[in-house]
């Protein structure tokens, strides 16, 4: 076998041309196959774990009838059973109490609908990372003043108007959407002073605090700032009357506007309390260390039998089914792209190989007719095409690492319409490339299963060599 790859290698350098250009078309093959692929496995790894991660978990846990009616008579309690067996399976990461119910949030002449979720602070802030989603910066009269006292052109000043009230939960995240904005070299020249005046005092609720967390563009709405007091006004349990007076601990921006528009965070004692539920919760969010599909399943299945008939479990797709249906189909046109890339380029590959079979028959008789058998011929023009499919796929493979290694530790982050897009499902506007052996695993065995079929041709011809005739050639 050594001897017949030699000779393979030898070969396909006779005609160099030939095997550079057949090489060439393989490897753009796997290079915008594997960037295109990595592009949007990370896309949709990003934006399932932003969901699941950060919102629903892989596993939730409710009441019986809870799906069909999401009301807070079918709360239920979280009992020491129950925890014990949750806290048992070694699958399971985070259990995370929550109880949701809608409510009127007013201050002063303002009302809106809102989203009270009542969370154990410390258990909340470890599973989806409410600290982070913390204000930190907001632009104020404070911000433009300061830049109209340093000098900023007009022309600076009006972009930087676009900016008004928005809010950052994170300095980089303010320099882009500035930089977006005003510019690159304005923002290098003015950054440290906005940053500077627009520092936002923010807060935090403990475990058994009667205050309240509140979305950035609620408060916005109501008005509301840090210190002051939010009413808000329910259905309770069994149709009691729910009201209370909350003072407001911090602001938070949720990436999903709309979500943003009406959240607010309680502690768990107080959301109970407020509802008249003692030791009532909505749903038990469970994450899990292994979550591929089939570990969820088997985990339903294995809770479903330990706590009993009187809850209902779903898993992360029930509960995202309308980004798991765009994730689905977006897939699938990604797989038809890269399946027509390759099909061109598979009829490309075929017709050098026609030609390079064309060019070559008195060679393969002179070969045949000197003793040589027709099979061991046929294994070497068959290593022949590998090889070259080989050195291609290679070269791609080379080309595209450090390129993707670059956008997957530097996520592309989007601004303008496609950041608003994508924001409006709660998800963070990046699109980080993924780093996985499956990705070149899978486009590795595409090519050599596409030269393979290609040397098929030369192969069968040499099959069907008459020896006197090829002589003639």
């Amino acid at each position: 076998m050594k001897t017949y790859i030699k000779m393979a290698w030898r070969n396909i350098w006779r005609n160099r041309r030939r095997t550079l250009i057949t090489a060439a078309s393989i490897f753009f093959a796997v290079f915008f196959a594997l960037v295109m692929r990595s592009f949007q496995l990370g896309s949709y790894s990003h934006w399932i774990n932003s969901m699941v991660e950060n919102y629903t978990g892989h596993i939730q846990i409710h009441a019986k009838g809870f799906t069909a009616e999401p009301t807070i008579d079918n709360s239920f309690e979280y009992t020491a059973a129950v925890r014990e067996i949750l806290e048992a399976d070694q699958n399971i990461t985070a259990i995370v109490p929550r109880l949701e119910f809608g409510a009127l949030a007013s201050y002063k002449a303002q009302t809106k609908a809102a989203i009270t979720i009542g969370i154990d602070p410390e258990t909340e802030d470890s599973f989806s990372g409410v600290k982070e989603k913390l204000v930190k910066y907001r632009f104020t009269e404070k911000t433009f003043a300061a830049l109209k006292t340093a000098g900023a052109d007009s022309a600076t000043m009006a972009d930087v108007v676009k900016l008004a009230d928005a809010s950052f939960t994170h300095e980089d995240k303010m320099e882009f959407d500035i930089a977006s904005i005003i510019g690159e070299e304005p923002t290098e020249k003015y950054f440290e002073l906005i940053k500077e005046n627009s520092v936002f005092e923010n807060g935090f609720i403990s475990k058994n605090d009667n205050g309240v967390l509140l979305g950035d563009r609620l408060s916005k709405f109501l008005n509301l700032n840090i210190g002051d007091t939010l009413v808000l006004t329910g259905v309770g349990y069994h149709g009691i009357t729910a009201e209370g007076l909350f003072p407001v601990r911090g602001i938070v921006r949720i990436p999903a506007p709309e979500l943003d528009k009406m959240l607010i965070y309680l502690t768990l004692p107080a959301a109970q309390e407020l509802y008249s539920a003692p030791s009532g919760i909505t749903s038990l969010v469970l994450k899990l260390d292994n979550h591929s599909d089939r570990e969820v399943a088997k985990t339903i299945a294995t809770l479903s039998d330990k706590i009993g008939s009187s809850y209902e479990l779903k898993d992360w797709q029930e509960l995202n089914e309308l980004i798991v249906k765009q994730v689905e189909a977006d897939n699938q046109g990604g797989i038809i792209m890269i399946g027509m890339l390759y099909v061109l380029i598979g009829f490309g590959v075929f017709g050098t190989v026609l030609m390079m079979t064309t060019e070559r028959k008195r060679e393969f008789g002179v070969m045949v007719a000197i003793g040589l058998q027709k099979t061991r011929l046929g294994l070497i023009v068959t290593l022949e095409m590998i090889l070259i499919g080989f050195v291609g796929m290679v070269a791609g493979i080379a080309a595209s690492l450090p390129l993707i290694w670059h956008f997957n530790i530097n996520p592309t982050r989007l601004s303008g319409q496609m950041a608003a897009a994508i924001e409006a499902f709660g998800i963070e506007p990046v699109m980080p490339w993924a780093f996985e052996a499956d990705i070149f695993m899978a486009q590795s065995l595409i090519v050599i299963m596409l030269v393979v079929i290609a040397s098929a041709y030369p192969v069968y011809s040499i099959t069907k060599l008459k020896v006197i005739n090829a002589l003639r050639a």
